[in-house]
């Protein structure tokens, strides 16, 4: 029998693919950037005609900011503008893009052409040493397989709040998501009220509450399959956030296609798989990144996203023999606050 595997998404083990999902995140910085230089200096920094273009999504977040706040970002935008010769070590050729033009940084993107020291033959894409474990590399070993499972769900244990954020009162925390199946299909994960939260405070699920599930027999036969949930947790009254996710998580994922694409000279045909694992823990680690790259400009009070991903050999697959996981933890940390979500993935009929 071979093991389910599950994990945190925070890297990618392959250097090629991490260096593409690293400029999709300085893509999105460069968006932030203009987002604002264009408050500093409105007249020379022109946003976008094109509304949907990633600096009206990132202005909508800026635009949440404190007056000083936002002062002190577009400050340190434009006098890192000045020092040229830095940014052209930083950014490499993405340094050409100029953010007094009224054309989107993605516009412009799309017209330098991709860059050669990130291709890579496709077939490295084929290769399981990089991306899996020893022990799903192996193959079946000699136990006699369980019976088949077709359904998989992540499930809440509990919330609890370590530390409150500094906002005044108590925190009234929601928690939503976005989810990316085995074909790379993605899905919003509607918010919830969680509750109010005072240090010491713990939220019990009992039974554990079904934050999303996954239908196994979709996507074909072809194995190992994927799947990744990233989970959004918030303040209710931040508004808007698990919306901006969900777009920012679809960029990503659209440039990440793209890019691999480019990469290796061509269509890189169905994304399950394999290639849906990395596809997957590329998107997923990007994201990450790019709300941390993005903290001070776009973002404020707001925790960080966290991506979990699990995958599946077979119907019959199992995690340690079990068809669920031992209660895994995720840690959110911000202005001041630390929560904890509990949470296991569970194969079921």
């Amino acid at each position: 029998m071979v093991d389910n595997t599950s994990q945190i998404v925070t890297d990618i083990s392959h250097a090629k693919v991490k260096a593409v999902a690293e400029r999709v995140v300085q893509e999105l910085r460069l968006a932030a950037d203009k987002v604002a230089a264009h408050h500093a200096e409105p007249a020379r920094y022109p946003m976008p005609e094109d509304k949907d273009a990633a600096e009206h999504l990132l202005a909508q977040r800026f635009d949440r900011l404190s007056d000083d706040k936002k002062k002190r970002a577009a400050d340190a935008v434009v006098a890192d503008l000045k020092d040229v010769a830095g940014r052209a070590r930083r950014l490499g050729d993405l340094a050409r893009v100029d953010l007094r033009s009224p054309a989107s940084v993605d516009a412009q993107i799309r017209r330098m052409p991709f860059p050669e020291r990130l291709k890579f033959p496709a077939d490295e894409l084929k290769k399981l040493p990089f991306l899996l474990p020893e022990e799903l590399q192996a193959g079946a070993g000699t136990a006699a397989a369980p019976s088949a499972l077709h359904k998989l769900e992540l499930r809440i244990h509990s919330v609890k709040c370590l530390a409150e954020t500094s906002e005044l009162g108590s925190d009234e925390i929601s928690l939503a998501g976005t989810s990316v199946d085995e074909n790379g299909d993605a899905l919003k994960i509607s918010p919830f009220d969680v509750r109010s939260f005072d240090d010491g405070d713990v939220k019990t699920y009992a039974p554990p509450k079904q934050f999303h599930w996954f239908n196994l027999d979709e996507g074909g036969t072809t194995y190992p399959k994927s799947y990744f949930v990233t989970l959004v947790l918030a303040e209710t009254d931040f508004g808007g956030l698990a919306t901006y996710v969900d777009r920012l998580l679809d960029m990503v994922r659209t440039k990440v296609a793209t890019y691999l694409a480019a990469a290796v000279g061509g269509a890189i045909g169905a994304s399950g798989g394999v290639l849906g694992v990395l596809i997957g823990m590329a998107v997923g680690a990007a994201v990450g990144w790019a709300f941390d790259q993005l903290k001070g400009i776009v973002e404020d009070d707001v925790f960080a996203p966290v991506t979990l991903s699990t995958v599946i050999p077979a119907l019959t697959g199992r995690w340690n023999g079990k068809p669920e996981t031992a209660a895994a933890s995720a840690e959110y940390r911000g202005f001041g606050g630390h929560y904890r979500v509990t949470y296991t993935w569970r194969m079921f009929n």
